[in-house]
């Protein structure tokens, strides 16, 4: 376990695992009593707790490279730890009906991630680099998650107002802002380095659109503005897809694990195609919200984590075949759940359930090893 403690992406990565398998095993027992599912505290837990630590793995990993700066110190131990235990909290209180209780799990949540957040900030200011935008747009997403946890404190206090709020930037101020940032700076670099030859694209004002239209739809979701939340999902839709294109989709399964995260980034097409229709009013329940979480996001942190795991655990840049049957099923569990929502069929919720509880604990089976162990090439971190 000492191992840990030697790179903040083991440590984040390994909490960030359990919390997965967790936060999966949970839901899947409340859907087992439909009577008492905790709906609302589901729509809240689930992105704030699956996603945070994994993000935090990646941009203390890689952030420090970007900006040409040292960030050899131990907070990743306390800042991890606190969010890990505070997630634990707050869904063990939630199960005991303690919503006292509860909410000092979410204030431990949002303790750390103003921490992680001021950590980061001060990485940015501390860099002489000259290009700092794509550090910057992390920041500003982390601060969305500072408001979304700020938010279901709030809610968790009793102002259910306040759910909306945290609902809106969790996914549309903070998760998704992080995805595209992400996105945006290494699908075209990891591109380049497998597909040749290979033009790299990713003009800042493609970032900037879609931050843009992230910040749209958080207010018109808040406000409830469905004319412009339609307008802003459909051009947002459209980009998604010429920017699959122009980033080399069809070329990219010539490698299974760079295909891995196209083929998550074409989600996004669908993704606000349903958001648009919903918008427009036609009935698709929450389709669009599950096809982001699950299809674009839950598989893009598959395929992602995957490479990471493998790039900084010395192993070789392969996906193998169990590894990509799971990425792949994954996809169909997701397709079952957003079906389930468009047909409004219950036992497809149930089955898609079951298979990400499935697959996940076999991919968390195959990384965790990663985490607790030496580097394969024997180098050190």
């Amino acid at each position: 376990m000492k191992r840990l403690a030697t790179a903040p992406h083991r440590l984040y990565f390994f909490l960030g695992a359990v919390s997965v398998l967790i936060l999966f095993f949970w839901w899947y027992l409340q859907l087992r009593h439909p009577q008492t599912m905790a709906v609302p505290l589901h729509a809240l837990l689930m992105p704030l707790g699956v996603f945070p630590l994994f993000i935090l793995g990646f941009t203390f990993t890689a952030g420090p490279k970007w900006l040409s700066v040292s960030a050899e110190d131990d907070y990743f131990l306390l800042h991890g730890g606190t969010y890990f235990c505070g997630l634990l909290l707050a869904m063990l209180a939630a199960s005991l009906g303690l919503p006292a209780l509860r909410s000092s799990g979410f204030a431990l949540m949002l303790s750390a991630w103003l921490a992680v957040t001021w950590r980061w900030g001060h990485l940015i200011w501390r860099s002489t680099v000259a290009d700092k935008k794509h550090a910057i747009a992390i920041f500003l997403a982390m601060c969305g998650g500072t408001c979304a946890l700020a938010a279901t404190l709030m809610w968790s206090g009793g102002w259910n107002v306040a759910w909306i709020i945290a609902r809106q930037f969790a996914f549309f101020g903070f998760l998704l802002p992080v995805f595209l940032t992400v996105c945006h700076r290494m699908l075209p670099f990891f591109s380049g380095n497998v597909l040749k030859p290979y033009v790299v694209w990713r003009p800042y004002w493609l970032l900037a659109s879609w931050l843009s239209g992230c910040l749209l739809l958080v207010l018109s979701g808040c406000m409830q503005w469905r004319l412009p939340e339609a307008i802003t999902a459909t051009l947002m839709s459209l980009s998604f897809i010429y920017t699959s294109w122009r980033w080399g989709l069809l070329r990219s399964m010539e490698n299974r694990l760079l295909a891995m995260l196209h083929l998550s980034f074409a989600w996004l097409a669908i993704v606000f195609a349903l958001q648009a229709a919903a918008a427009l009013g036609m009935a698709t329940g929450s389709a669009s919200i599950h096809a982001l979480a699950l299809g674009f996001m839950g598989t893009m942190l598959v395929g992602f984590v995957s490479r990471v795991s493998y790039g900084h655990s010395g192993r070789p840049l392969q996906a193998s075949n169990f590894l990509w049957c799971i990425y792949l099923g994954l996809h169909l569990a997701a397709l079952l759940r957003i079906l389930a929502s468009l047909l409004s069929l219950d036992i497809l919720i149930t089955a898609s359930a079951t298979s990400w509880l499935v697959l996940l604990a076999c991919w968390i089976a195959m990384m965790l090893p990663m985490y607790l162990k030496a580097r394969a090439d024997g180098q050190p971190g």
